[in-house]
């Protein structure tokens, strides 16, 4: 009950906090209006989770979610949506965020006149709070709420690599000493890069492997020292097909061929004893393929990980939808609890589109999202300045003197607005949520008052560092 629990919290989380994310995929589309409604099958899930998932789908099956989401060419993005149950007028919540890719308002009629900031900088240490104290992998959730959470992470990376590897296109030979001197780079970037070291720890801490990436991260120099030959690493381009090579060692190739587009990469043993290699393959009929593998010293899988897309739309400049398309996820290995398959499918027509999460096993529909999306022309261009994001409560670094603050503050809102929802919500929806509740040892951690999150003593130490807007944050560092 608990694994579901987990799962439960963060596909919830991902879910109400997909549009705002889709605002910085790109900037062709000024607005899009929504209409949504959900519809869950209990009998689709496996027959241990049918009782829970019965009341928690009788309250999903009754829940609309309408608004527009309006993006500018800078970034800005700004989402109005209106949540209801049942069609009542009186449980009709509004909820809005808005801001840039880094900093959120967020406004609601639960929250009265008060306004929250969050922000992204600090939203994976949150969310690593809530696994260790509660054991609840808030991390998996807040690592797809929007793209600024990764490249924040690898800008630093990113940027040394390109200024050597891609300084020049076509046919060219990057000079061992080059190599080698970016390979230290990057090793102090990872060593100094606080962004890249919780990004690292909300990724695979759960697994116990973010040690390891960090050690393969450091050790660059001594791995580069291996294997790259005198003469550095040639590249060359043969007709449609780039490869890159060090001695006998082919390490990369890439394929673009009319609309082909092919790659692989195999590199070397680290010097913690794995290897990894990467194949890509995209087809002119929308198929694209990504597969990931790493494997230890003893050839003993530790991921192995499949992505197949097809027809995936981009809804910055297909809105609306009208073609089927699907995505499935499959993920093996010692990385993981336990091993992963998701698969997703949808379609739309005349506006109108489905979005399914399907069985893994039965292809039968567990979750569907349906109901339109369609562009609009904003009345105003969103243009928000990190002076008016910052003047609500920072969510992310609330105290005590704070928290009381705010409860005093939202509590008649809050009331006033969660009783009609309350009301209307099933019976069976409460048991479900009591139930989950409970297993998960949040409903102790509330009675509490969250004690354990500061008395159990799990080797933290405490620091506050500048975020570089004025203000600062506590954080934890784990050992």
């Amino acid at each position: 009950m608990r694994s579901f629990f987990r799962r439960a919290v963060c596909a919830l989380l991902c879910l109400f906090l997909l549009v705002p994310s889709l605002a910085f995929a790109g900037a062709d589309v000024s607005g899009i209006q929504f209409d949504l409604q959900f519809e869950m099958d209990p009998s689709a899930f496996p027959p241990e989770q049918q009782k829970v998932i019965t009341g928690i789908a009788d309250l999903v099956n009754i829940t609309t979610l309408q608004g527009t989401l309006d993006q500018s060419y800078t970034g800005c993005f700004d989402l109005n949506a209106q949540l209801m149950l049942d069609g009542q007028e009186d449980t009709r919540t509004s909820l809005r965020v808005y801001g840039t890719e880094s900093c959120w308002g967020v406004e609601s009629s639960l929250l009265g006149n008060e306004m929250l900031t969050v922000h992204l900088n600090s939203m994976l240490e949150f969310a690593m709070k809530a696994y260790y104290h509660m054991e609840i992998p808030v991390q998996r959730a807040a690592i797809f709420i929007s793209p600024y959470v990764h490249t924040s992470a690898f800008e630093a990376l990113s940027s040394a690599w390109r200024s050597v590897m891609h300084a020049q296109e076509g046919e060219r030979t990057i000079p061992r000493e080059q190599v080698m001197a970016l390979a230290g780079e990057l090793a102090d970037i990872a060593a100094n890069d606080r962004a890249l070291r919780v990004w690292t720890q909300a990724i695979a801490l759960e697994a116990g492997y973010n040690e390891d990436i960090m050690d393969a991260l450091t050790s660059l120099p001594e791995w580069a020292e291996s294997f790259v030959g005198p003469e550095g690493i040639q590249i060359t381009v043969m007709g449609a097909t780039e490869t890159w090579r060090t001695g006998e060692i082919t390490l990369f190739t890439r394929t673009v061929e009319d609309t082909v587009t092919a790659w692989s990469a195999t590199l070397p043993v680290t010097t913690n004893g794995y290897e990894l290699s990467v194949f890509y393959n995209g087809q002119p009929n929308g198929e694209h393929t990504l597969r990931v593998n790493i494997t230890d010293e003893y050839e003993d899988c530790v991921l192995d990980c499949t992505v197949k897309a097809e027809n995936i739309p981009d809804l910055t400049c297909e809105v609306p939808i009208s073609a089927p398309f699907s995505l499935s996820l499959d993920m093996a290995g010692s990385f993981l609890e336990e091993d992963m398959r998701l698969r997703f499918r949808g379609e739309g027509e005349n506006g109108f589109f489905t979005l399914s999460k399907l069985n893994a096993q039965t292809g039968a529909p567990q979750l569907t999202l349906s109901g339109t999306l369609n562009p609009y022309t904003p009345q105003a261009t969103p243009d928000f300045s990190m002076a008016q994001l910052t003047k609500g409560q920072n969510l992310l670094a609330i105290n005590d003197e704070g928290l009381t603050r705010l409860v005093t503050s939202v509590a008649p809102s809050l009331v006033d607005g969660a009783i009609p929802l309350l009301v209307h919500m099933p019976a069976s929806s409460v048991q479900s949520f009591l139930d989950l509740m409970t297993d998960s040892g949040l409903i102790d951690f509330v009675v509490n008052g969250g004690a354990s999150m500061y008395e159990e003593d799990y080797g933290e130490e405490y620091y506050e560092e500048d975020y570089g807007d004025g203000e600062y944050y506590e954080e934890e560092y784990y050992d």
